[in-house]
């Protein structure tokens, strides 16, 4: 028992957070004097025009189709993607726009899951965004119109590693003992509860801190260092597992 133990609590990777610090220009994969390389824009529109088709909406229009995240800001890094968000007025699609908005959120996650879409070595995020959705980001570009919404500036900004590092350590544990717990659990009504109350917690915080701080906010940190050294994935997939146990 001790030694499968230890199977989970091996060392912790935070390494990631050295990514968090900021560069002194726009990647220049992708930027050159604040100008996006055509050939990167016109791959960028063929993509989101092809999901647009695929979504199969009679009559529906695009009011932009923006670039945002970290490939449009300070802050990429080797993790960074293509963050193409496609800008829709959702009442115009439907009245009821949180109908809207689910079968968009669930279109745009089998986008994602079905292509593996690269550019220059960035993957490519497709995302369903509603005009009348705030967007936190100090970095968004207009695709269509070929030209910044936002232009980004250079902050005075270095993270706080041991804050970072103790705050998603101690959400990094709890992912470990569930892990532990569904080996050797087998109430899996009650693990599944604890897995959502988790997952739900780590989502909630990271939203209230881009509200509330931005981008650089501690708790967005501690949910990308959570992502980027696979403990988010980790939790979506126990989740599954766990509900798939269920039912055997």
């Amino acid at each position: 028992m001790i030694d499968k133990f230890f199977e989970y609590v091996t060392q912790k990777d935070f390494e990631p957070i050295k990514s968090f610090y900021l560069q002194n220009t726009l990647n220049p994969k992708i930027w050159h004097n604040f100008k996006i390389d055509d050939e990167i824009r016109e791959s960028l529109l063929k993509i989101a025009n092809d999901y647009v088709e695929h979504l199969e909406l009679e009559d529906t229009e695009i009011d932009d189709i923006m670039l945002t995240g970290s490939n449009s800001n300070y802050n990429w890094s080797e993790y960074s993607d293509f963050d193409l968000h496609i800008i829709f007025d959702f009442e115009k699609i439907n009245e009821d726009t949180t109908l809207v908005k689910k079968y968009l959120q669930t279109a745009s996650k089998l986008w994602n899951e079905e292509h593996d879409l690269l550019i220059k070595g960035y993957e490519v995020e497709v995302y369903a965004q509603d005009i009348n959705e705030p967007h936190v980001s100090s970095g968004e570009f207009s695709l269509l119109n070929n030209k910044w919404i936002k232009k980004p500036s250079k902050e005075d900004f270095e993270p706080d590693e041991e804050l970072i590092k103790r705050k998603a350590g101690v959400l990094m544990d709890r992912i470990d003992d569930l892990e532990i717990d569904f080996k050797y659990h087998f109430n899996y009504k009650d693990l599944s509860e604890k897995v959502k109350k988790l997952w739900k917690k780590i989502k909630g915080n990271r939203q209230k801190g881009l509200y509330k701080e931005g981008e650089f906010s501690i708790e967005n940190l501690v949910f990308k260092l959570m992502r980027r050294n696979g403990y988010i994935g980790k939790l979506i997939s126990l989740k599954s597992k766990i509900y798939d146990k269920q039912f055997k």
